[in-house]
């Protein structure tokens, strides 16, 4: 095994096995091939340390949101939660955007057997070979997915594919935040609520951001983050100091953790409230309720 050291303050390591490399940043581990369909398609390698770039870009990326959300601003740890016991790691696959059905990444709410140490266990992901992460905060959402699995386990599509589009500006930013004048008026009217209940990445414009703007929740991402976290190339990963939002999203998914039970008692109990039943559309309602609560909190 090679060890490489970067102006990042944690170990990093890169092993090539029979089957594929596994290159280590920290706790995160990115597992890729060096050749074939699954293989990043770019392959530049500015500092010559044999990793392509955009492999350590990738686990740079998710470093950095997890020291965001995990350590600035305190969301619920999804190495240290109650949920995902004995975890010690998160695993990256690269994987290609066919195997992947055209998506950009997805994130498991399981736990698997680690493929860098069959004898630990790890969460993990997968993120497209064709991902930029200069371009793209892909590594970013679905690490936010791993948060909202360690917070709770409501599943519905509006909020968990629009919480975690919100967490993307963490590291691209927006150009011009939605207008959050209608915020009270989405959280009261049935037509808005189809909507949102009908809702997945879309919700992020429609309810996630405006809700952060109209409740006043902005905060800046610490300066020694910003100037610890830069690619390969020494470009910095936080296009800026703002994140709007974090506190409430905490205080949202802390509600939702409370409700569980209500909605887990349509099926009997918390042990029968499986999958399906984490993403039944009666579960809407309860989670709306949660973000009203917050919101009337506030105001």
């Amino acid at each position: 095994m090679k060890i490489f050291m970067t102006a990042i303050a944690l170990a990093l390591a890169f092993s090539s096995t029979a089957g594929a490399a596994i290159y280590q940043q920290g706790v995160v581990y990115v597992i890729y091939d060096e050749a074939g369909e699954r293989a990043v398609t770019n392959k530049t390698d500015k500092n010559s340390n044999g990793v392509p770039d955009v492999v350590e870009d990738i686990a740079t990326q998710v470093n950095a949101a997890r020291e965001v959300f995990n350590g600035a601003f305190n969301f619920t740890d999804p190495l240290k939660c109650e949920r995902f016991k004995n975890v010690s790691s998160i695993e990256i696959d690269i994987e290609s955007k066919a195997r992947l059905n055209k998506f950009q990444g997805i994130a498991y709410s399981r736990v698997r057997k680690s493929k860098h140490n069959p004898t630990d266990r790890t969460l993990f992901i997968k993120v497209a070979n064709t991902i930029n992460p200069h371009a793209s905060s892909t590594p970013t959402h679905e690490y936010f997915h791993l948060v909202q699995y360690a917070s709770t386990y409501f599943r519905n599509k509006w909020y968990l594919e629009g919480m975690a589009r919100w967490s993307e500006d963490a590291v691209i930013k927006m150009k011009r935040y939605p207008s959050d004048w209608d915020v009270p008026v989405r959280l009261k009217s049935k037509f808005s609520e189809r909507q949102i209940f009908h809702g997945s990445y879309n919700m992020a414009e429609f309810l996630w951001y405006p809700l952060a703007v109209k409740m006043k929740d902005k905060d800046k991402i610490p300066d020694k983050l910003i100037r610890k976290y830069k690619y390969v190339d020494g470009s910095r990963v936080f296009q800026d100091d703002v994140i709007y939002g974090a506190n409430v999203m905490i205080k949202i998914l802390h509600k939702m953790k409370t409700k569980e039970s209500l909605a887990a008692a349509n099926f009997g109990s918390l042990d029968d409230w499986q999958k399906s039943g984490q993403r039944d559309e009666r579960n809407n309602e309860i989670i709306l309720n949660c973000v009203r609560e917050v919101y009337h909190e506030k105001f």
